[in-house]
């Protein structure tokens, strides 16, 4: 159950920063993955460069935190689940290697991150310190904790929170240097945009001949779906406006997500008849007749794809056409990489990185016997 778990979390850094805040002094300081050097001991190496114990630690402690809270038994999960601690390192040693495989290939290019990202100056700093005014608003209009303690429930303090924000824009700029326009790995424009001009968007009134369970309407369920189709019919051929309309009629449960129309290919995975039925239409025309499937009428309009449509699907297209993302590049880099650990790093104990007073943990007798956790503490660490 934990090898499963940690699979999962192996690159949780990189997603948190997508919903996470930062904080930062006045001003608009450039971000930077940066770590705390105060302590050498060196608790792995990736490349040849060391991973030195603070920097180590903040991985460590934002994974415990996360661990705990996945089985919502808080620290007895140590004493549950005796294997958790080695799995826990291996967590770790996951999360070091992903963060600094990104700002280390990020450094080597020497990229920089509003160049990359297309931002001009102080872009990102002025993202992240907006980021950061959001998340405090937040808190204080919808809580009674402070940013320090919304950090420390996450497991993280503010250089961690910071390098987190480091992490994601490191990750973007890598992404535009590789698959962007004119990236390294990524193919020639022309051949994307040539993909993509085979893509196709339209959207369409649904009135369907089937009830909840699949089965096809009959006798007056049906000829009332009949009816309404040709209405609909009559007040497009009347001027009506068609999203209008669609709004008001379509039975389709995928509009919420999708207002605009689908956008997709000839390739099997829409309903051949809707596929049919928008190829046979010119950008901006509607079927007179509507298109009869396994599911009911379709009145289609097809849609015109913008540029916007490109940018959004322009990174499935590199990847149909490459095989590759900027995530697994990365996992790439990974496996790739030269990882070495001192003597005996895959049994640490809590106290090994966190200090003896993080240690002392309650023991799962005090869960069973229901004794509070101030009552009675053991050390997993002297288990």
């Amino acid at each position: 159950m934990l090898k499963s778990y940690i699979k999962r979390i192996a690159a949780t850094t990189i997603m948190t920063a997508v919903c996470l805040g930062a904080t930062m002094k006045l001003g608009l300081p450039q971000i930077a993955y940066a770590v705390r050097t105060d302590n050498k001991e060196v608790m792995m190496t990736i490349n040849g460069i060391d991973i030195l114990k603070d920097e180590y630690a903040d991985y460590y402690k934002y994974c415990k935190v996360t661990m705990e809270d996945a089985y919502g038994v808080g620290e007895y999960i140590w004493s549950m689940y005796p294997e958790a601690l080695q799995q826990l390192v291996a967590a770790t040693d996951s999360n070091c290697l992903y963060a600094r495989t990104v700002v280390n290939k990020f450094n080597e290019l020497g990229l920089n991150v509003d160049k990359q990202r297309n931002k001009p100056p102080y872009g990102t700093a002025w993202d992240f310190k907006q980021s950061v005014m959001q998340t405090k608003s937040a808190l204080k209009q919808f809580t009674t904790i402070t940013f320090d303690e919304y950090l420390e429930d996450m497991g993280i303090d503010r250089n961690m929170y910071s390098n987190i924000f480091a992490q994601g824009y490191y990750l973007e700029a890598l992404d535009q240097y590789y698959f962007g326009e004119n990236g390294e790995k990524a193919p020639p424009e022309e051949k994307i945009k040539e993909e993509f001009n085979k893509y196709y968007k339209s959207k369409h009134i649904l009135i369907m001949n089937i009830d909840d369970n699949g089965k096809h309407l009959e006798g007056d369920e049906l000829a009332k779906k009949q009816s309404l189709i040709e209405k609909i019919q009559k007040e497009l051929a009347d001027g009506a406006d068609f999203d209008e309309l669609m709004k008001k009629y379509s039975e389709d449960t995928g509009l919420v997500q999708n207002p605009d129309g689908y956008i997709f290919q000839d390739d099997g995975s829409f309903v051949d008849e809707f596929v049919d039925g928008t190829k046979a239409l010119k950008e901006g025309e509607y079927s007179k007749e509507p298109v009869v499937s396994d599911f009911g009428w379709h009145i289609i309009k097809r849609e015109p794809l913008t540029e916007e449509d490109y940018k959004i699907y322009r990174p499935e297209i590199v990847y149909n056409l490459t095989g590759m993302t900027m995530q697994s590049l990365v996992e790439t880099w990974m496996e790739e990489a030269d990882v070495k650990f001192p003597e005996g790093h895959e049994n640490l104990k809590i106290s090994d990185v966190l200090g003896e007073e993080a240690g002392e943990l309650p023991s799962i007798d005090d869960l069973l016997s229901g004794a509070s956790e101030g009552s009675s503490s053991n050390s997993v660490d002297d288990e």
